[in-house]
């Protein structure tokens, strides 16, 4: 009998031991980009992509999560670049900037997530009004953000355990969802070194297409 106490002392005493295992974390509250939503438009004429995320403020990849704020932001590409360019979204008016390195328009406001499937969202190029109707990305059986880092953790756990002491995770995260033909997630794990552990994540399935440091 003592010998089976004795053995079931030490049993817990390394399981208390490893890594990650003496505190439960939730690393999901370290997150501090989530990209949850893109809308899509194209035509010959016009290109339009609608980013919906969660971003920390001020955004610096330091490895330390700040404040979150809802952001939307709205890209614009045209096959002719007008003199002027503004847009209504949802409420939300005004005038475009031009972006000459990525030659397209951008716009950014705060806005929570769209629980939608279709934006409606009107231009007005050199005064005249057209309205163009933006179609969801995502779409049945797509991963959430939050599952997506969930399998970052899974996979690389290892890392994931010698970012953590004391309760605490030393590092932020950023994922964002990405459409290519299908969803895909990009997931970042940054250290207060500014290291980036990258890793692009099929949006179905769940499984690391690739990582890089």
């Amino acid at each position: 009998m003592k010998k089976l106490f004795i053995s079931v002392l030490l049993a817990t005493v390394i399981i208390l031991t490893v890594p990650g295992c003496s505190k439960n974390i939730d690393y999901l509250e370290y997150i501090s980009e989530k990209r949850s939503d893109i809308y899509l438009y194209s035509d010959d004429e016009v290109d339009i992509k609608i980013y919906c995320s969660q971003k920390e403020q001020p955004y610096c990849a330091d490895g330390i999560k700040g404040e979150m704020c809802d952001l939307c932001e709205v890209f614009v590409k045209l096959n002719k670049n007008p003199s002027e360019l503004s847009i209504s979204l949802c409420g939300h008016e005004g005038e475009m900037n031009y972006q000459a390195v990525d030659n397209l328009f951008y716009l950014s406001f705060s806005e929570k997530a769209f629980e939608t499937d279709s934006l409606d969202i009107t231009l007005n190029i050199d005064g005249e009004s057209k309205t163009y109707k933006a179609l969801t990305a995502t779409y049945d059986g797509v991963l959430s953000c939050d599952d997506a880092v969930k399998c970052v953790i899974e996979h690389d756990g290892e890392l994931v355990s010698s970012l953590t002491s004391n309760g605490l995770f030393n590092g932020e995260i950023y994922v964002r969802l990405i459409y290519d033909e299908g969803c895909y997630y990009y997931v970042g794990i940054i250290t207060k070194d500014k290291t980036v552990y990258a890793y692009l994540v099929d949006g179905e399935r769940g499984k690391i297409i690739s990582t890089k440091k």
